[in-house]
């Protein structure tokens, strides 16, 4: 009943709040959003994706709310985003940040009936990035999913699908993308069904973070201190990290900096429902106190026209089943980026090496535009599982991986994606019967088809999703954006094959 009433309460002052300043200046800023989610009852099968939607039937309604304000007051700024739904505030983050000369300091409180520590793991096939349950303040949710260091595909495709929360790759073939409308109604039944105690316990303090940057000579030396709380509402149980950086560029304009992780290590928070709002990136606490990884970034190293771009990883902890199971260097990103004028392409390119600094995944991508219309190569290049043993190094194998036709004219964009079939795809996200379903469509993965146009304040986005090429529909999804002085009106649908399976509708003020 409390959070109820602090909901109703939060939400007349802050909307009553902002009408004053809607037409006078004032230090005070911010937005207030309201979604409403409904899909049919019998079309929404947790944890699998609906089928078998009928005429009539039931539906299956999500409230949300989040209110998100910023008032700066003599050079401090004070913030805060309150996350709202059906059971009341199920989310509370309050900010304080100003800078006084050199130094920049801001400060970060987090109230939440739940927090999850995900920790960040390499998927041993492409070291590409996958996720894993640290520690939780709920046993439910841990047992669901693969404690770290161990990857779990299911959080994975939980945290990344439709909302993109926390992106691995920029590319990631073999992972559904969920409609946002779709996930957000998706993860509510999820929790409501499976963890409903991570939402129906009280909010109680959970995080903690300090952040100070101060810039001395050129440097610039930031400390990020973090205090969690992964206990119960009536049991806390607190851990402390600290994450060290310092960054400074040459004359020549390469940045070089160096991060060292006390207590904590890479990986992200996510309270409540890990909704966007509800999560905090860059780095998660652990119950030791001790250096558990170092990172190295070079950024903007230009050689022969080639910018450059580095990352190398070091653990100092063993963690057996993982990509690095053994303290050292786990991975060196080399990301390369260059331009030939003459005939408008672009190239980009990213090599990782793993830990004994061996190749073990490239990715290269290609653009070249030509009046309107915009072409991009994605190819993949791995070591092949054929023709390597009694010593012999194995092969590389270069695949075309995607293709993607941009048509863009005045007043409209088209969009065509393909996601070819190639076998990395199964080695590490797929099963075999996925790579013969993919064979027998003709090669095609995923096709999809974007239509964008704007007309004045109103924006209509519509997306075609199929199996094959331009067959089997699977999805059409439509977007509508209406933009009314500082009111934003919105409207989404996500049909599948059976019929509708959610619609939502949504308005944002900002004042």
């Amino acid at each position: 009943m409390f959070r109820k009433f602090l909901a109703l309460v939060l939400a007349v002052v802050g909307v009553a709040g902002a009408l004053p300043f809607v037409t006078q200046a004032a230090p005070i800023s911010g937005t207030f959003d309201v979604d409403l989610f409904i899909a049919p009852a019998i079309c929404s099968n947790v944890p699998f994706p609906p089928t078998g939607c009928a005429k009539v039937g039931d539906t299956i309604m999500q409230f949300e709310a989040d209110l998100h304000f910023a008032l700066t007051i003599s050079g401090l700024e004070i913030g805060g985003t309150t996350v709202f739904s059906f059971k009341g505030v199920e989310f509370q983050s309050f900010t304080l940040s100003a800078t006084i000369g050199a130094l920049t300091v801001r400060d970060t409180f987090v109230f939440a009936p739940s927090i999850v520590e995900i920790g960040i793991t390499k998927d041993p096939f492409d070291f590409s990035d996958t996720y894993c349950v640290n520690s939780t303040s709920h046993p439910e949710f841990a047992s669901f999913f693969f404690s770290c260091p161990t990857p779990d595909g299911l959080l994975t495709i939980l945290l990344d699908a439709g909302y993109q929360l926390i992106r691995a790759r920029t590319v990631n073939f073999g992972f559904t993308e969920f409609h946002e409308a779709y996930a957000i109604i998706y993860k509510a039944q999820l929790f409501d069904i499976l963890f409903p105690n991570m939402l129906n316990d009280p909010l109680v303090f959970r995080k903690k973070v300090v952040d100070l940057s101060l810039n001395i000579a050129g440097l610039t030396i930031s400390t990020r201190a973090m205090f969690a709380n992964v206990g119960t509402a009536t049991t806390p149980s607190y851990m402390a990290g600290v994450i060290a950086a310092v960054e400074g560029q040459t004359v020549s304009g390469v940045t070089v900096r160096a991060a060292t992780y006390i207590g904590a290590r890479q990986g992200e928070e996510c309270f409540a429902e890990c909704k966007p709002d509800e999560i905090l990136h860059g780095g998660k606490v652990i119950s030791s106190f001790t250096i558990q990884e170092e990172k190295l970034f070079i950024r903007n190293l230009t050689i022969a026209g080639v910018i450059f771009d580095i990352k190398a990883e070091f653990l100092f902890f063993t963690a057996p089943g993982s990509a690095c199971p053994n303290p050292g260097i786990c991975v060196v990103e080399i990301n390369s980026r260059g331009k030939i004028t003459p005939l408008n392409l672009s190239i980009a390119n990213e090599l990782i090496l793993g830990p004994d600094l061996n190749p073990v995944f490239d990715e290269l991508t290609t653009n070249v535009k030509f009046g309107d219309v915009a072409v991009t190569l994605q190819w993949v290049f791995f070591p092949s599982t054929a023709g390597c043993g009694f010593g012999l190094p194995c092969p590389w194998e270069a695949q075309l991986a995607e293709i993607l036709t941009t048509f863009d004219p005045p007043g409209v964009t088209v969009s065509d994606e393909l996601v070819l079939c190639y076998e990395r795809l199964f080695t590490s996200g797929g099963t075999q019967s996925s790579a013969g379903n993919c064979i027998a469509q003709n090669g095609v993965f995923r096709h999809e088809v974007y239509v964008s146009t704007k007309v004045a304040n109103f924006t209509l986005d519509l997306e075609a999703n199929f199996s094959g090429l331009l067959s089997k529909f699977t999805e059409l999804d439509a977007d509508l954006n209406w933009i009314a002085g500082n009111v934003d009106f919105e409207a989404h649908f996500v049909i599948f094959t059976d019929g509708l399976a959610v619609m939502s509708f949504g308005t944002s003020v900002k004042f």
